[in-house]
């Protein structure tokens, strides 16, 4: 039997059963914005995970062909690179996410895309490295003692690459929250990212109504992922450069 309780009477919350407190309150729609928010930052670090592996591929795997082969190579390389650097980046990623279309961008592609206009600087990075190798008086050491120049260029360019590949995953991360925000991003309903949350957030006007559990948590996690991961590349410099 159903009863019904006046708008004035009071009740003791202890006595409601499947009652959930929300730290961070809920949406527009309802959900509960905590839940969401792990939710989008695992999503978020799987995008930056991707687009930084198959930026570093790349720019791994170019770099080393300019620094090493030289000649003609390296002057074609260097030519495309410098014409990617020209262009800025995230113009490049804004043109190719609306030409792939709304319907076609998942996660995933999302990260595709932005892993393969990411590319340029860690190539001109790892070429650097590279060229500079050449002329260090532990190189000739080593050339001496039998070893290829190939494996000492990849010993010595290892452990760069961790530090650049933990950049690009900051960049990723970054860039994808960026393109959510003028809604180039992942078209999901089911799955949210942090730059879909600011989107959605932005969309309805929460920075106006004042419901800063919308969007200040959201901020606070990129801030934090970024300053955590650049955390972490100095303190790999510091174990990696002998200079140090």
């Amino acid at each position: 039997e159903v009863q019904s309780i006046d708008s004035k009477q009071y009740i003791n919350e202890k006595d409601v059963i499947n009652r959930q407190n929300f730290v961070l309150g809920t949406d527009n729609f309802g959900r509960d914005v905590l839940t969401e928010l792990i939710s989008a930052t695992g999503s978020s670090l799987k995008i930056g995970l991707v687009a930084g592996i198959i930026a570093t591929v790349i720019g791994l795997f170019l770099g080393l062909l300019a620094g090493y082969l030289g000649g003609f190579v390296d002057n074609l390389i260097l030519f495309f690179t410098n014409l990617f650097t020209v262009i800025p980046s995230f113009v490049l990623l804004i043109l190719i996410s609306y030409s792939v279309g709304e319907s076609q961008r998942g996660i995933m592609m999302v990260a595709l895309l932005i892993g393969i206009t990411a590319w340029p600087w860690t190539t001109r990075s790892v070429r650097s490295q590279v060229i500079s190798l050449r002329n260090r008086d532990h190189v000739n050491l080593s050339k001496l003692s039998g070893h290829s120049m190939l494996r000492i260029v990849l010993t010595y360019v290892a452990s760069y690459v961790v530090m650049a590949f933990i950049l690009q995953i900051s960049s990723g991360i970054l860039a994808e929250a960026q393109l959510s925000m003028i809604g180039l991003g992942p078209a999901t309903t089911k799955t949210a990212t942090l730059g879909l949350m600011m989107q959605w957030a932005t969309q309805y006007n929460a920075h106006l109504n004042g419901a800063w559990w919308a969007y200040f948590p959201v901020i606070l996690v990129i801030a934090l992922i970024s300053f955590s991961l650049n955390l972490m590349n100095t303190g790999l410099d510091q174990v990696f450069n002998p200079q140090l």
